[in-house]
């Protein structure tokens, strides 16, 4: 299993997975993790983590009764990395658990009590949370920010990942496991390969409340995250993230047409971007997002194109001008751009507005037409122009 490149501190798992650590900026509370594990190991909602896997919460794990040294989990490679990840949220970081020649590295401590006594339904439910939030089916690895009430993560957001995708809760120790999530509201506004808002399958969670069930209908919530959903589940785990930098989306009309179009750059002479009818194939309209700064809640990216190796950019802060393509440059605020989120009562459906930094002004698709730029529009008081709703969508390079 690779690595993604995000910066921070590396660490290596006991079953030899290199992870990083990021390094968060600005954040009252909450933790950084990365997640990537695929979630087929035990977690699955038939049969949860119950004794057939060598695991009890009845007992300690440092004990043979607690977790089994020549049974279930233990026995796979697969199965120790679900226990990594289990000692990676219950216990704190420079604890470690010793289960024959295997040594497993705490990370979170949200349950120092499991290591040598009972995990009562307090510790299970939080452990559960933790386990599925971590989950990632395609098995990459990307940076998280949790939150929720346990102490251990308390509220407050992180400006390195400002987008609310999820809250996971649960009690995958019960005869009969309980596996949950709910959406956020930015679930598909950025996806990544193997999460929530991307393509699926084999997850051990599923939600209750139907497929587009969202948190907010459901859960009671503060200005951070969500504090219960229903009143048998009361440890969720709200999960942020960003977008994936290193691979690149495409950015197509989100609402204005049944045909909808595309960014893209043709070529590196070209002076505007275009739009153009959606290629798969067409490495013109794939964009990287990367982001310039970690300063600011919102995230400001600036976006280049695979292709051309251009930056989108606003040679004029004016309404109606076209929106333009340069050399980067890391100075110039007419190359960073601001995803805004559009409210589903208004166009949603997993749409944007993004804006430049530099003018206040959204791109718009202006005739929707194949071949024809883009260009920058004030949105109109509290509502958007249907033009001016983009979404994206991943392509893993």
């Amino acid at each position: 299993m690779g690595c993604m490149e995000i910066q921070g501190a590396e660490v290596t798992d006991s079953d030899g997975v290199h992870e990083i650590v990021p390094t968060e900026v600005n954040a009252d509370n909450g933790l950084p993790v990365i997640n990537g594990l695929s979630g087929d190991n035990g977690l699955t909602s038939d049969n949860g983590l119950m004794s057939d896997n060598g695991l009890s919460s009845d007992n300690g794990l440092s004990s043979e009764n607690g977790l089994q040294s020549d049974n279930g989990l233990m026995t796979t490679d697969a199965g120790r990395l679900t226990v990594s990840y289990l000692v990676k949220c219950a216990l704190a970081s420079g604890t470690t658990l010793v289960k024959g020649s295997y040594t497993f590295a705490g990370q979170l401590g949200l349950a120092p009590e499991w290591k040598t006594g009972a995990c009562g339904t307090t510790c299970r439910q939080t452990i559960s949370a933790c386990l599925m939030a971590h989950v990632n089916t395609s098995g990459q690895h990307y940076g998280l920010w949790l939150i929720g009430p346990q102490s251990q993560l308390g509220w407050g957001r992180s400006n390195a990942r400002p987008f609310l995708e999820a809250a996971f809760f649960g009690d995958l120790f019960r005869s009969n496991p309980t596996a949950y999530y709910c959406k956020g509201p930015d679930w598909e506004r950025v996806p990544v390969e193997g999460r929530i808002g991307a393509t699926m399958s084999g997850t051990p969670f599923s939600n209750p409340w139907g497929s587009n069930g969202l948190c907010n209908d459901h859960c009671t919530n503060n200005a951070d995250g969500y504090t219960s959903c229903t009143s048998s589940y009361t440890r969720p785990i709200t999960v942020y993230r960003d977008l994936d930098t290193q691979n690149t989306y495409t950015i197509c009309e989100g609402e204005s047409t049944s045909s909808p179009t595309c960014l893209a750059h043709t070529s590196s002479s070209s002076t505007y971007v275009t739009l153009a009818t959606p290629s798969s194939s067409s490495t013109s309209q794939r964009w990287y997002f990367e982001r310039y700064s970690t300063t600011t809640r919102d995230g400001l990216y600036r976006i280049k194109n695979k292709s051309t190796g251009k930056y989108m950019t606003v040679a004029s802060t004016s309404e109606n001008y076209k929106i333009g393509m340069a050399t980067g440059s890391t100075s110039s605020t007419g190359q960073r751009w601001n995803l805004k989120e559009i409210l589903l009562e208004q166009l949603g459906n997993g749409s944007f507005g993004i804006q430049n930094a530099a003018s206040g002004r959204y791109i718009d698709d202006y005739s929707y037409a194949s071949g024809n730029s883009p260009i920058q529009t004030d949105k109109p008081g509290d509502n958007w122009y249907v033009g001016q709703a983009w979404k994206l969508k991943l392509y893993t390079n």
